[in-house]
């Protein structure tokens, strides 16, 4: 299955360097599964003319089956998770995420599966993270790009960060610079956007207010004169009034990840999560089913 699923992306993406990168692999097991493949087939699957990738009539008739292949084992695998009669999937990541991702996703779910329960818990990507790699949880939504090799992952989406004040504070004539020497800041040091990373041009010590939690920043910079770095995605409400004023944006794209372990990846509820959720919120690929 490991071969077929890498022709299924060299296939989509003919390149095999895309196709490496997409499946954390390195390009000489992306180039050997290939070639496996082929001799275990006695075809050939992929044509090379003037230096790009085209599918054989053999590639082209394989893809099509090994979409059908993966449409019955999804079956097979909702056959299974029917059966069951008490199971709880454990979800865990930003409050935000976890409004916005886990909980549509688990409404459409449970009327299919209702054998199964949640648990959602909110917490940082620090701590997603760490209770992953323990296995106290069975997926998490994280974001940034660094994600450990003993993971699954899929990117459902991206979110911009922004440097944020309350509408009490806002002046046009001051700059991010201003505002953070003069009132305290407030960040979540635990993920990647740290201080001394998001503003490397502060040559002054500043106040900063350390907190996991995006809602708590969300209600300092409401209802207090802070300044807070926050999920822009959450305040699409507030901005829209003025009453949270965007000073500057430091991260446009933060891409926003689905993540398992690698030995859990195939199992069937966290399957058919994962397929609900796409086919949720990233329609288009609701036929590639496979983590990259």
């Amino acid at each position: 299955m490991k071969r077929l699923r890498t022709f299924q992306v060299v296939a989509e993406e003919l390149n095999f360097s895309r196709a490496a990168i997409k499946l954390n692999y390195s390009q000489p097991t992306v180039s050997k599964h290939i070639q496996m493949l082929e001799e275990e087939l006695n075809v050939i699957l992929f044509d090379r003319k003037e230096g790009q990738y085209q599918l054989t009539e053999a590639g082209f008739k394989l893809y099509n089956h090994s979409l059908n292949i993966n449409k019955e084992l999804h079956a097979i695998a909702q056959l299974s998770l029917l059966g069951k009669e008490s199971f709880q999937l454990k979800l865990q990541g930003h409050d935000y995420y976890c409004y916005k991702y886990f909980i549509p996703t688990i409404t459409k779910m449970r009327w299919t599966y209702p054998g199964i329960g949640f648990k959602v818990d909110a917490s940082n990507n620090q701590e997603t993270v760490n209770k992953l790699l323990k296995n106290r949880i069975d997926i998490g939504i994280v974001s940034g790009s660094v994600l450990p090799k003993s993971f699954e992952s899929v990117q459902i989406g991206h979110e911009a960060i922004g440097i944020c004040v309350g509408e009490d504070i806002f002046s046009p004539e001051l700059t991010a610079e201003d505002y953070i020497y003069k009132y305290p800041l407030l960040i979540d040091e635990s993920d990647f956007y740290k201080t001394s990373h998001t503003f490397p041009y502060l040559k002054q010590r500043i106040n900063v207010i350390d907190t996991t939690s995006d809602e708590v920043v969300q209600e300092a910079v409401l209802n207090h004169q802070c300044v807070g770095v926050l999920r822009l995605g959450r305040l699409e409400n507030e901005i829209e009034n003025g009453a949270i004023r965007v000073i500057e944006t430091v991260v446009n794209k933060d891409p926003v990840y689905l993540v398992t372990n690698k030995e859990n990846a195939n199992q069937p509820h966290i399957q058919a999560f994962y397929d609900i959720l796409l086919n949720i919120f990233n329609p288009r690929n609701k036929h590639k089913f496979s983590w990259v």
